[in-house]
């Protein structure tokens, strides 16, 4: 796999050059696509449209040339200019934004850029870091290594996350640093899309005149919790945020920004953020779809209900999402690959397929104890308190229940099948409530308080997540500056690491890897599978087999039946877990790895 064949070539300066320049180039496109087109939007909403637009464009050519195995080098190196000329546009028009601009600094403003990156340093330093977190190890990473690999987009049925093609659009975006081999550059991506998020909210509260002590607070707070910086990686989180956050402000705030701006600009704003949302999370769909109606609703109040604004706002779903939607059905005759599979025709997913790996793989927190326990963990309590405080805030009553009904609604849905267990599912509402409630302040929060008041609500508030976060970071120490404290961080954090190096030894250099456990895919040192019925073109199969979840025979595998054959690895303690918790020990196992013969 890619990611084993990097490993040694891992240099944090380089990784973090090459993601932010790719950040910068995919802005540059979808800031020239809306120039091209007359999209006027505001800032910072401009800015957040041309990244979503822009990665929207990527992952869609990705798509087109993947789905006709049209991935070759030459392909790529055109796809490498095209976004070295929106690198080039992109920083063309921030250099003209620099020379007109006036950057002043005041005491408040310094104390405040000092807070802000104190909160952010850690989370800056995680980027930075190899990717070690099961999510990206198992499947987020894996999605743009297979294509590259195979020169196309194949559907897999394993692992059963990635068997969801139309949530993937964020993955598809990641093939050209994949294809360069900077594997680990999409982890500073996500922090980019942080990073212009914080920068939006921040231009907003400006706007929005909030005191320098709330603008503080919340630029703390959207940067600490664990869902932060757990989830600064190669998953489509941040991305998902962003997109979620903007339709929440542009729906929210619609009938005030009318008066201002054009119903074409701000139907088309919210029209892109609707793929984005849907392509990042399928969990995600439900809120998509609540917007859009939200968009419908505000139409219809306003009188303006036509074909020609209700295409203004479908067009880029109909361009950037169908398109994956209908290759899906036509691999799978399902729509949306392994999801609702057991409501369509399909012969390639077993109709049980879903059922299983939903009961195996995903963990229900029934109580509400296990609930608030982990939204505290994940959200600083003062977000989370925002859903009530967001009441007391001075939008009109009419916005304030459109935005509690859709939360409402949306979080029934979560619920009602199951994803309401973890706050990653939630669409990032707790801290739309919370910057939304920032820049409309109930009266009484705007006026001077005691200095030892203020000095109170960051103790309890912002102290305890902010120590939090660099205790989680202090466990990563000593961090891969150079070649020794990378392979020691290697050894450390990634699983089956001496494993996949000693096998690499040992394998044939055409030979295949098949599991069934959820483990560390992505630095396998050949093509692995994990569902028998995936494995294709491997003149020899191999697998690894734990002790604790023997492999049942016979597989079918290439039209044939495979039965164990000679054992040519073992390794009694075998890391197949690894935790970035402070003092919780990895997880080991009895692996065995052996020939599968027919």
């Amino acid at each position: 796999m890619p990611s084993f064949l990097y490993l040694e070539q891992y240099f944090f300066l380089s990784n973090f050059l090459v993601g932010l320049a790719f950040f910068w180039a995919v802005y540059g496109w979808g800031l020239a696509f809306l120039d091209l087109f007359g999209i006027y939007l505001p800032t910072p909403l401009k800015q957040i449209i041309a990244v979503i637009l822009g990665f929207l464009a990527v992952s869609l050519t990705v798509q087109l040339l993947a789905f006709g195995f049209w991935l070759t080098p030459l392909a790529i190196n055109v796809l490498y200019g095209i976004l070295a000329a929106g690198l080039a546009y992109s920083v063309s028009r921030f250099s003209f934004y620099f020379k007109t601009s006036k950057i002043t600094f005041s005491t408040p403003q310094l104390i405040l850029a000092g807070v802000g990156f104190i909160c952010l340093l850690p989370i800056f330093i995680y980027a930075l870091l190899p990717s070690t977190k099961i999510d990206e190890l198992f499947y987020h990473q894996l999605v743009a290594q297979r294509i590259v690999m195979d020169g196309g987009l194949i559907f897999y049925r394993q692992p059963w996350e990635a068997a969801i093609p139309p949530h993937l659009i964020y993955n598809f975006s990641q093939v050209p640093l994949v294809s360069l081999g900077f594997t680990d550059a999409p982890n500073v991506v996500s922090f980019c899309f942080l990073g212009l998020f914080l920068w939006s909210i921040y231009q907003w509260m400006r706007q929005a005149e909030t005191p320098v002590f709330w603008i503080s607070i919340g630029l703390s707070l959207s940067c600490l919790g664990m869902y932060r910086l757990v989830f600064t990686s190669a998953g489509s989180h941040h991305f998902g945020d962003l997109a979620a956050f903007a339709a929440f402000y542009l729906t929210l705030n619609f009938s005030q920004l009318s008066q201002t701006q054009s119903v074409k600009s701000l139907l088309s704003g919210i029209g892109l953020l609707l793929p984005a949302i849907l392509g990042a999370k399928m969990s995600l769909a439900p809120y998509a779809a609540l917007v859009g109606l939200a968009a419908i609703f505000e139409l219809y109040q306003q009188k303006q209900f036509s074909v020609r604004n209700l295409l203004l706002l479908l067009w880029p779903t109909l361009v950037f999402y169908l398109p994956i939607v209908i290759w899906t059905y036509a691999q799978t005759h399902s729509p949306f690959g392994l999801i609702l599979s057991q409501y369509f025709d399909t012969t390639l997913i077993d109709k049980h397929l879903l059922a299983s790996t939903l009961q195996a793989e995903v963990v229900n927190t029934p109580t509400f104890l296990e609930h608030t326990q982990t939204a505290l963990l994940h959200f600083p309590y003062l977000v989370l308190g925002s859903f009530v405080v967001f009441g007391w805030s001075n939008y009109p009553r009419r916005d304030k229940i459109k935005m509690y009904l859709i939360a409402i609604l949306f979080l029934l849905i979560l619920y009602k099948f199951d994803l309401l267990y973890s706050p990653r599912f939630w669409g990032n509402l707790p801290l739309c409530f919370f910057i939304a409630t920032l820049l409309s302040l109930p009266q009484w929060a705007t006026k001077p308080t005691y200095f030892y008041l203020k000095a109170g609500l960051i103790f309890v508030a912002v102290l305890p997540y902010l120590g939090m976060t660099y205790l989680y970071l202090y466990n990563l120490r000593p961090f891969p500056l150079t070649t020794a404290q990378r392979t020691h961080f290697y050894h450390r954090f990634l699983p089956l690491y001496d494993d996949f190096r000693a096998l690499d030894n040992i394998l044939p250099t055409n030979a295949c890897l098949y599991t069934q456990e959820r483990i560390n895919l992505v630095h396998a040192p050949r093509r692995i599978f994990r569902d028998s019925l995936d494995v294709c073109d491997c003149p020899s199969v191999y697998a690894l087999e734990f002790r604790y979840k023997p492999l049942s025979f016979p597989l079918s595998i290439q039209h044939r039946n495979y039965r164990t054959g000679k054992i040519i690895y073992q390794n009694p303690t075998s890391v197949i877990s690894t935790y970035r918790t402070p003092n919780k020990k990895p997880k080991t196992e009895h692996l065995t790895v052996y020939e599968l013969r027919p």
